[in-house]
């Protein structure tokens, strides 16, 4: 089984071993912190007013996307962790932003990497202005204690503004003090760029016992979100870290101030622990917050274990709101196992051929949006687990919502928008490398009637070992539904075949940057028209690295590429939303018994879909009880969608057995192989030899020792009963005649064979020696050849001779050697 551990800190920092046969998500809080942040002093006016070269090809060679290079950063600490939101858009406006940290390499006087810089597009993302900042702009900041990283940020326009320059960057990053994550990088500053309006509040939470915020969305207007962790972690390795709650971090915008006021709200909730290499870290991942277009419905998402049920695996579990934040219910934990669809997309082994546990898993990051219905869509990867790893089994991509009108027991249901085959790889050359996992990242239309999902996968199959499944090259890929009209889209590659962004696979080369890295999305599209635009930012880690040396190193800058062609047109939203088959579920036992000529009773079988409720199964292939065989009663229950599951009853006709059996005639050696001939389908089979000795096998070979006829009896057992015995005469001679001596001076090869046999003699070769072939039933199939005295090598021909076992008689004027050989001609 090749399978790997991941020891990942709340940053995505990852190790791959060996010793581990799962994926698992664990924290060694092992953090670089090279870096010392400085504010930049007096202004600083961005020089870059013009596009930078676009990536333009031909689609006539498949999925091309229109890229362009935008801004760039001093490392990966930007958009390694998928639950940030780096990008927002205003459709209005036709504003798009970006936020990064700073690339100190590419401004080096004016700050560095742990200053916070945006990039604008203020025509739907055809041109931009990049590298804007640092709009983290206090000379108060401490520089050696203050580190800001993961920054998020969305735009507020206030009421009535149409002009773009006038409306806001609101942001929020995370900030760390060298020993542990403390709170949050928070400000705002104007579009325009003005620097008077660039400012920073440096705000510890919790008592500095918290991780990285993930999920800046808007709600309300003028109202925005964070969610955090309560965690208690350091930047030691090999420390506990606990996650005692989650923090929901508010801002709101004072039109007096024209800032935004924070608060954080702290909810307190226990996870299961677990050891990791002796410390102590709890079931807790991909902290998600998001509001419905109203900011009314909102909920929060974690993966995690709340319950010590020993299922030691991750579940989707939520927190909700229907006032616009302030009151949160929950926990509400999402069992998967009761999910319609999610067993049964389970893959039955790992990809050696052992069994999987076929108990469902989340893996370990996710992303979240709610509808226009206030419902969330909790898009994760969901395979089969054990002690909070999931197995290499292959995995399945699920939307993963609730439905407040559905029918009894499905309120809580899954769209299963892919089956993919890999889940991690790794895209820096540090021990340990930067690694990545499927990077589910979700964007919808304005109006949350329709939903963007987007993942990474790499072709497995064109790996040279066929054990490797890493996600090491992957593509990105897409898919949509539209909740209102209950459709989806066909799943779409965006990336195979372009020449900077494509995995390797079986259709194309991989790209010039090794795949689609570190994929961000907006959390709403822009519309053209009846057509949905996604922006779209792609990763070019160590942007100075030439790419044919390999891997590149995540403490190098990083260059940031627009894509502004990842569009959803109405007409492609062409398929049923509803893709999980019916359960079905046998009445009775899966297998029955029926006495030749007797009754056979049909149980029937219950099948359930969480759409169309019961459905009746369709019966195929009936027992014919006038006949003894073995039938599969075949229930294949289909939905309106199409969807259809199929299960089976084996059904056993007969009666008590008949037992039968033959046998070769030994008039050569002393070996006799048995063939049960008995009637209506035994399992089970008892023998004797006739010597004292016997065996439960089906086919037995015996050996006897002695030369004498034995009577040799049978008895059948199937599910009726066990039959009379029946007995057969055995006559056995030629014990003795081969000589041991003899025999282990002769070699014989090959064996198995389709032609030509070899048989050398080491022994004294003063005599003539003859050889001769006889099958089992002691008829001669190659007539004797005598070879004269000297001869050490012998040779006789078979190719003639049907498949099956023979003997191989050699002897000279003293003794005699029997050798057995198989005879095969495929």
């Amino acid at each position: 089984m090749r399978n790997y551990l991941l020891f990942m800190s709340l940053l995505t920092a990852g190790l791959f071993s060996n010793a581990q046969q799962q994926y698992s998500h664990k924290d060694n809080k092992a953090l670089r912190l090279v870096e010392r942040p400085v504010v930049m002093q007096g202004n600083h006016t961005p020089a870059n007013t013009t596009p930078r070269p676009q990536h333009r090809d031909s689609r006539a060679l498949g999925t091309v996307l229109n890229s362009q290079r935008i801004g760039s950063a001093g490392n990966l600490l930007t958009v390694i962790d998928g639950g940030c939101n780096q990008i927002d858009v205003n459709d209005s406006l036709n504003a798009v932003v970006f936020i990064h940290r700073n690339d100190n390499t590419l401004i080096p006087a004016t700050g560095n990497v742990a200053q916070y810089r945006y990039d604008i597009s203020k025509n739907r993302g055809t041109t931009w202005l990049s590298d804007i900042g640092p709009i983290t702009n206090d000379p108060s900041i401490d520089n050696d204690l203050i580190n800001g990283r993961f920054p998020q940020a969305v735009i507020y326009n206030r009421p009535g503004n149409t002009n773009v320059d006038s409306a806001y960057l609101v942001y929020s990053g995370t900030w760390h003090d060298n020993n542990t994550w403390s709170g949050q990088m928070r400000g705002r500053g104007k579009l325009s760029g003005q620097i008077p309006s660039f400012n920073v509040h440096i705000d510890p939470i919790n008592n500095k016992e918290v991780a990285i915020a993930t999920g800046m969305c808007k709600g309300a207007p003028g109202v925005f979100w964070n969610v955090n962790a309560a965690y208690n972690g350091t930047f030691t390795a090999g420390a506990d870290a606990i996650t005692s709650g989650l923090i929901i971090q508010k801002g709101v915008w004072n039109n007096n101030t024209k800032d935004v006021d924070w608060t954080d709200q702290l909810i307190t909730q226990s996870f299961v622990n677990q050891d990791n290499s002796g410390a102590t870290v709890s079931a807790a991942t991909s902290f998600q917050i998001a509001f419905d277009p109203t900011g009314q419905y909102g909920w929060v998402s974690i993966l995690g274990d709340i319950t010590a049920d020993n299922d030691s695996v991750y579940n989707p579990i939520f927190w909700k709101t229907v006032d616009g934040g302030t009151n949160w219910t929950g926990p509400i934990v999402v069992d998967l196992k009761l999910v319609q669809g999610v067993v049964g997309a389970l893959n039955p082994t790992i990809i050696t051929g052992d069994p999987a546990s076929l108990n469902p898993t989340t893996a370990f990051e996710s992303d979240l949006t709610v509808d226009v219905n206030g419902n969330p869509h909790l898009l994760t990867t969901v395979g089969s687990g054990s002690e909070y790893s999931i197995q290499t089994a292959g995995y399945t991509v699920w939307d993963i919502t609730y439905d407040a009108g559905a029918i009894a027991g499905c309120n809580w249901k899954g769209i299963r928008l892919a089956d993919i085959g890999t889940l991690r790889g790794t895209f820096t050359n540090e021990n340990p490398g930067q690694t990545m996992d499927n990077r589910p990242i979700i964007s919808r239309s304005e109006d949350a009637h329709k939903i963007f999902f987007f993942w990474l996968e790499t072709d497995y199959t064109v790996h040279a070992d066929p054990l490797d499944r890493a996600n090491d090259s992957p593509d990105l890929f897409a898919r949509a539904i539209d909740v209102v009209d209950e459709t989806m889209t066909a799943t779409v590659n965006l990336t195979t075949q372009d020449t900077l962004w494509s995995g390797y696979s079986a259709n194309s080369e991989v790209g010039v940057f090794g795949g689609a890295l570190f994929p961000v999305v907006s959390q709403t599209a822009l519309k053209n028209g009846s057509t949905y635009n996604v922006p779209l930012v792609l990763t070019q880690p160590d942007y100075n690295h030439d790419p044919t040396l390999g891997l590149g190193s995540s403490e190098a800058p990083a260059a940031f590429w627009y894509v502004d062609n990842i569009n959803f047109a109405a007409g492609d939203f062409s398929q049923n939303l509803d893709q999980v088959a019916p359960t079905i579920t046998l009445n009775g036992p899966d297998t029955v018994t029926v006495l030749l000529n007797g009754t056979y009773t049909e149980d029937g079988a219950t099948a359930f879909d969480c759409t169309d409720g019961v459905i009746t199964p369709v019966i195929q292939n009936a027992p014919n009880t006038a006949v003894g065989d073995i039938y599969e009663v075949l229930y294949i229950a289909t939905d309106a969608a199409g969807n259809s599951d199929t299960v089976k009853r084996v059904v056993i006709v007969g009666a008590i057995p008949v037992a039968d059996f033959s046998f070769n005639t030994p008039q050569v050696g002393y070996k006799v192989q048995f063939l049960d001939q008995s009637s209506y389908n035994p399992y089970a089979w008892v023998w004797s030899f006739g010597d004292g000795g016997g065996s439960l096998n089906q086919n037995p070979l015996k050996t006897y020792t002695t030369n004498a006829v034995f009577n040799v009896c049978l008895t059948a057992t199937n599910s009726f009963g066990t039959s009379p015995q029946v007995c057969k005469d055995v006559t056995v001679f030629g014990v003795g005649i081969s000589d041991p001596e003899l025999e282990q001076q002769i070699s014989m090869f090959p064996n198995p064979t389709n032609g030509k046999v070899s048989i050398n003699f080491q022994g004294d070769v003063t005599r003539q020696m003859t050889v001769s072939v006889y099958n089992m039933l002691g008829e001669v199939v190659v007539n004797p050849t005598t070879y004269k005295a000297g001869t050490t090598n012998m040779t006789f021909d078979v190719s003639n001779v049907a498949n099956g076992v023979y003997l191989v008689k050699i002897q000279n004027d003293k003794s005699t050697a029997i050798k057995q050989l198989t005879v095969n001609h495929k």
